[in-house]
């Protein structure tokens, strides 16, 4: 028997002993060694993310406190428009423009600003700043709105040519077909008024082409006719 025992605790084959396999620290040990080694330095990261997240929450809520005042001083200037005051209303909508620039209401404003220079006879004033408000490159639609005011300020001015060249670019900033077609339509009259009838038939000629489904288009057809007609 103890030879036996001999015999079964050799190492048959003579073959080296497999040592014991020794796990190293798993994943999560790993990295809470290296969040202790580097702990100040989270510490730096975690507090410079808190403070884009807290600066991007100020703004924000900036930014809304400011178009909800914008707002509020917008419908205010409105008011005193509808109720005849145009020099209080004209006053009201200069601070809001310059106020609270960059919001949507500030936009309305230059735009309503201008509109009640026109039916007060500034059309020069208009001119001026409605071209400075096109520069600026606001919007599209702020943009082809801003382009009939000015037609219709030049066009008070007796600046036919320079009228029908701002409609049409409105028709290019317009982003509805309808807005294209009416102010391709102011082109056209002024073009008219100005002796130009070849441009006014182009212009309308476009309406026709382009603009069947818009409102714009049957009095295009009577338009091109009574030029037509008697060229």
């Amino acid at each position: 028997m103890a030879g036996q025992t001999a015999v079964q605790g050799a190492n048959p084959g003579n073959k080296a002993a497999v040592p014991p396999v020794v796990e190293g620290p798993s994943r999560e040990e790993r990295l809470v060694a290296w969040a202790r080694a580097n702990q100040k330095y989270l510490a730096i990261g975690l507090g410079v993310v808190a403070l884009v997240v807290l600066t991007t929450w100020f703004l924000s809520v900036s930014a809304k406190r400011k178009a909800n005042f914008a707002r509020a001083q917008l419908e205010q200037a409105w008011s005193a428009a509808d109720a005849g005051n145009l020099p209080l209303a004209s006053s009201e909508l200069q601070k809001v423009a310059s106020t609270y620039a960059g919001t949507e209401a500030a936009l309305e404003a230059a735009l309503s600003l201008n509109q009640a220079r026109l039916v007060s006879g500034q059309s020069l004033l208009a001119v001026d700043d409605l071209r400075k408000f096109i520069g600026s490159n606001p919007p599209a639609r702020y943009a082809s709105q801003a382009g009939m005011l000015l037609g219709a300020a030049l066009e008070n001015l007796a600046k036919g040519v320079e009228a029908a060249q701002a409609y049409q670019q409105a028709s290019t900033s317009a982003e509805m077909d309808f807005a294209k077609a009416e102010a391709l339509l102011a082109s056209a009259r002024a073009y008219r008024s100005a002796g130009k009838q070849d441009q006014a038939v182009t212009a309308l000629r476009t309406i026709l082409e382009k603009y069947k489904e818009t409102a714009s288009y049957s009095v295009a057809e009577i338009r091109l006719a009574e030029i037509t007609r008697g060229s």
